[in-house]
């Protein structure tokens, strides 16, 4: 479970018919017991969708059952690995999977079943709603394996040639459909010599995931210049600004420019403005190919 940060100081409360809203300051939250994330044990017998699911939220990553991930292997390499490769990152024949949305957002086949069962077309000749549901939670199993395995702090992960695109095809992007240039100009935001101080994959992330850690979470001072910004006023009027730390529809937390934390508690006469610097990189995400991104990074390599 998420640790819940308990205020100390209330510094001002007002009443609007039966809603109150206050502002609380406190100590920053602690992270959870054992690690960011709240990483727990795994249950007993998988992790099964049927079968006593960790008690983590959905945005927490789920546990991969190792041996259901050899199971999902199986059926992977009978039904699916022509079209879209030995490690799911697609072929010519079939899309990239470890980036595809049923599969980011499954949770032991909750996506992923629904998928199958309309009826995909297999490399059998049969079709996925064929498949069992045993079949499709190992398939799950396997391919969140191949989402995490492309992580850096895998244990197998190995960096790979990321300067596999055009150069060319990457400035015209860049200039043009991707509209980087928009922010990123010979004034603003200025790229030049960003392919001398880093080597490729490290383009490749920073182009693709800005920001790292961005939002303002480390203990007191002013919050990075990424961090998603939020501004709070109140049914009275009062306002208040920092780095967006979380917001629910309860709460909204942030980090002044002083360093302080504070919670917003959100009902009628709340106004929240939220301003995201990267917001268009995160857009990006949507609409951007595999092509796109390696000639874009092949683009930013030049730029020295």
């Amino acid at each position: 479970m998420r640790s819940v940060c308990i205020p100390r100081v209330w510094i001002a409360a007002a009443t609007l018919g039966l809603a109150t809203v206050t502002i609380l300051s406190a100590q920053a939250p602690q992270p959870p017991a054992g690690g960011r994330g709240g990483q727990q044990t795994p249950p007993a017998g998988g992790g099964r969708a049927r079968g006593g699911v960790m008690g983590a939220g959905p945005a927490d990553a789920p546990f991969v059952d190792a041996a259901l991930a050899d199971k999902g292997r199986t059926v992977w390499a009978a039904e699916c690995i022509n079209c879209h490769g030995s490690q799911a990152r697609g072929t010519d024949n079939g899309p990239n999977l470890t980036r595809a949305l049923v599969v980011l957002r499954d949770r032991y086949g909750s996506e992923l079943g629904p998928f199958l069962k309309r009826g995909h077309k297999m490399q059998s000749g049969a079709a996925a709603s064929t498949l069992t549901d045993d079949q499709i939670v190992n398939l799950a199993h396997f391919l969140r394996q191949r989402v995490n395995d492309s992580f850096r702090g895998s244990p197998i992960f190995q960096a790979q040639n990321v300067l596999t695109g055009d150069a060319k095809a990457g400035a015209a992007y860049f200039n043009g459909e991707g509209k980087c240039s928009t922010c990123h100009t010979a004034t603003n935001l200025s790229l030049a010599g960003f392919g001398g101080r880093y080597e490729p994959i490290d383009l490749q992330q920073r182009f693709l995931f800005p920001g790292g850690g961005r939002g303002g979470r480390g203990r007191g001072g002013p919050p990075p210049t990424s961090a998603v910004k939020v501004t709070v006023t109140t049914a009275n009027g009062e306002s208040v600004t920092g780095a967006l730390l979380q917001m629910d529809d309860f709460n909204v937390s942030l980090r002044d420019s002083s360093g302080a934390y504070r919670t917003v508690k959100r009902g009628p006469g709340v106004k929240v403005v939220k301003d995201d610097p990267l917001a268009a990189h995160h857009a990006l995400l949507d609409t951007i190919t595999d092509t796109n991104m390696h000639d874009v990074v092949a683009y930013l390599e030049t730029l020295k």
